[in-house]
C-alpha cells in the first residue's frame, strides 16, 4: 500500500531528492518556531555537501561554544538579571541550549543550538521536543550519507 501525502512540498522534496542543506534549513524553522527563541542552529563538523555554508554570526556562536556528551543548556535557570552571555549582531545571546548530533556509530558529529535573547526556562517538554528534533536531523543526515550521487548523463 502506497501512502499518499497531502503535501506537494513533502512529494516534490523527496521525489528530487532535496539536497542537505535545504532539509537542515527547515529544521532550523521547525526549531526556532518549535522553541519559540531568536535562532535555531545546525552546526556540522565538516561536511562536504554542496551549497552547505553555516556563516551566519548564530551558527559562529555555537561552533564556538564547547560541547558536551549530552544537553548543555546556559542558565540552567532563568532570571531577568542574567547577563549577556555573548552578542550576535543586534542581539544579546541570554540564553542557549545545545544538542550533540550524533552518526550512526555513536561520534559526536555536529550540534543542534537553540538562541534567545531573554533568559528561559528550558522544561522536561523542551528536552523531549530537542531529542526528537535532533533524531530528525540525524535520519536526514543518515540518508543523505547512504544516497548515491547521480551518475552524470552518458553521451
Amino acid at each position: 500500500m502506497a501512502l499518499a501525502f497531502a503535501s506537494p512540498a513533502f512529494d516534490q522534496g523527496r521525489s528530487g531528492q532535496e539536497d542537505l542543506a535545504h532539509a537542515v534549513a527547515r529544521i532550523e524553522r521547525l526549531g526556532k518556531q518549535l522553541f519559540g527563541v531568536s535562532a535555531c542552529t545546525v552546526y556540522l563538523h565538516a561536511v562536504d555537501q554542496p551549497g552547505f555554508q553555516v556563516d551566519s554570526a548564530a551558527h559562529q556562536f555555537c561552533a564556538q561554544l564547547a560541547l558536551t556528551d549530552g544537553l548543555q543548556v546556559v542558565p540552567e535557570k532563568s532570571s531577568p538579571f542574567q547577563a549577556a552571555l555573548g552578542r550576535i549582531e543586534n542581539l544579546d545571546v541570554k540564553f542557549y541550549a545545545l544538542q550533540p548530533v550524533r552518526s550512526r556509530d555513536g561520534q559526536v558529529i555536529g550540534r543542534i543550538g537553540l538562541i534567545h535573547e531573554r533568559p528561559r526556562m528550558f522544561t522536561e517538554g523542551d528536552r523531549h521536543c530537542l531529542l526528537d528534533l535532533v533524531a530528525v536531523l540525524e535520519r536526514e543526515l543518515h540518508t543523505h550519507a547512504n544516497t548515491p550521487t547521480a551518475p552524470s548523463a552518458a553521451k
